[in-house]
C-alpha cells in the first residue's frame, strides 16, 4: 500500500502575506515624490504653482481621497506627457498606482482643471460667430461636438546652428530645426504658434514650454 502525504496551508499566513503587500504599496505611494524626478517638460516652480491652484478641489475628490494630491496631479501630466498608461504610469515605481486607480484619477483631475483652470488660462480669438462655424465644420466631418481647432508640431528646417548648440536642434529625422507647435481653425488659419523649442525636443516639451 502507497503511502500519500498531505499538505496543510495556514490561511493566517496568506493573510499576513496579503496584509503585508497593502502595506508595502501604501508606503511605496506615500514616499514617493514626484518633484525630485529629473524632467525637461515641466518645471518645479509650474508644477508647485498649479498644485497650488488647484489643491483644495483635489482634496474633495470624492473616490481618490487616500492618494496624495501631489501624485493626483503628477500622475494626469505623466499621462498626459506619454499618452499611455503601460509605457509610462504602470512601468514605474514612483507613482505605485494601478490601472484602475490611474483612470479615476486622470477622470477626476481633468475634470478639475478643465472647470477651474483651463478657461483662465486657455483662451481663443474667436468671435462667436466663428466658433459657430469651427464647431459646425469639424463636426459634419468628424461627428465629434464641441472642436475648435487643430493643434499638431511641425518642424521648421533651419541652418545649422554653432557647433555646440547642434546637438539641441538636430532632429530625430536627421536635420536641423525648431520644434514648432501650431494651431490652426477650420479654414487653416493659424491661430496660435510656439516655435521656441529646438528641433531635439519632443513634443510634448513644446506644449508646456511657456509661451
Amino acid at each position: 500500500m502507497t503511502s500519500t502525504d498531505f499538505w496543510f496551508d495556514d490561511s493566517s499566513d496568506e493573510e499576513e502575506s496579503i496584509l503585508e503587500l497593502a502595506r508595502s504599496r501604501k508606503l511605496l505611494r506615500d514616499a514617493s515624490n514626484p518633484l525630485e524626478m529629473n524632467s525637461a517638460a515641466l518645471s518645479r516652480e509650474a508644477f508647485m504653482d498649479l498644485l497650488s491652484s488647484t489643491y483644495n478641489l483635489l482634496q474633495q475628490c470624492s473616490r481618490a481621497k487616500s492618494i496624495p494630491t501631489i501624485l493626483k496631479l503628477a500622475t494626469l501630466l505623466r499621462f498626459c506627457a506619454q499618452g499611455s498608461y503601460q509605457l509610462s504610469i504602470g512601468n514605474e515605481n514612483t507613482f505605485g498606482l494601478v490601472q484602475p486607480t490611474v483612470s479615476v484619477v486622470l477622470t477626476e483631475v481633468l475634470n478639475i482643471l478643465e472647470n477651474s483652470l483651463c478657461q483662465r488660462w486657455i483662451k481663443s480669438n474667436y468671435d462667436e460667430a466663428e466658433l459657430q462655424q469651427a464647431k459646425l465644420y469639424f463636426f459634419n466631418i468628424s461627428r465629434i461636438p464641441g472642436i475648435i481647432g487643430c493643434v499638431d508640431g511641425a518642424h521648421i528646417k533651419i541652418v545649422a546652428p554653432k557647433k555646440e548648440l547642434q546637438h539641441l536642434y538636430n532632429n530625430r529625422k536627421g536635420f536641423y530645426s525648431i520644434n514648432a507647435m501650431i494651431v490652426c481653425d477650420h479654414s487653416m488659419t493659424i491661430r496660435y504658434i510656439n516655435a521656441k523649442c529646438p528641433g531635439a525636443r519632443h513634443d510634448c516639451c513644446c506644449c508646456c514650454s511657456n509661451t
